[in-house]
């Protein structure tokens, strides 16, 4: 009689020994699925972190120099409409930008060159002697400014047409006033914004610093 009932015990014990190893199989499966799935995704941030930093600061600030150095000419006079003065789509940005002088000048042109494939050049490039941003030179003056893996885009900054706030964009438009800012996106990242205070002369305020934008003498006329 107690033979039995061992028996039967041995047979209860040996049945949820096999239950547990099912589980502990199925919870070593789960594990193995959610580390593939961390690893991978570990992996694509990782491709996207080292895509950002092949470009690197120095490049950035470059470019940031030249866009602030061009785009600052464009609104001495005042927020007119963009017209010759400014226009831009997500590759390519056109500005007038005058001497000292005021007497000759030239149109500076950004430009995104590239595919996924060979990857992407922001460059710019002097079109001397000419004072319309809608017409280039057949050889202008070019310079590579940076390159990077994911795509370069501009884009630009306006007031709402309603007046209840702004929006951005990624061309301006025929009629346009000038945009408030323009920005440089790498990818789905801003690298970059550069404001335009159109109502202000850059040359005042760059000689007198944040302090022009509130001195009369600044104003643009």
């Amino acid at each position: 009689m107690k033979r039995g009932l061992f028996k039967r015990r041995a047979r209860r014990t040996q049945g949820f020994a096999m239950i547990d190893a099912l589980v502990a199989l199925a919870v070593a499966a789960l594990t193995l699925v959610l580390l593939t799935s961390a690893s991978w995704g570990l992996k694509i941030a990782s491709e996207r972190r080292v895509a950002m930093e092949a470009t690197s600061a120095s490049d950035w600030l470059l470019a940031r120099r030249t866009l602030i150095n061009w785009a600052s000419d464009v609104t001495n006079n005042g927020p007119r409409e963009t017209g010759a003065n400014l226009i831009g789509t997500a590759t390519t940005l056109r500005m007038i930008v005058r001497d000292a002088s005021g007497t000759g000048g030239f149109v500076g042109e950004f430009r995104v060159a590239g595919t996924s494939d060979t990857g992407y050049t922001l460059l710019a490039a002097r079109h001397d002697g000419l004072r319309d941003a809608r017409v280039t030179a057949d050889k202008p003056r070019t310079s590579a400014l940076l390159t990077s893996d994911v795509p370069i885009r501009f884009v630009y900054l306006f007031p709402q047409s309603d007046g209840t706030g702004t929006i951005w964009r990624y061309e301006t438009g025929d009629g346009d006033v000038l945009p408030m800012a323009i920005a440089v996106e790498q990818g789905s990242v801003r690298q970059m914004t550069v404001p335009l205070f159109t109502t202000v002369s850059q040359v005042c305020l760059s000689a007198l610093g944040p302090g022009g934008l509130e001195d009369s003498q600044c104003a643009v006329r």
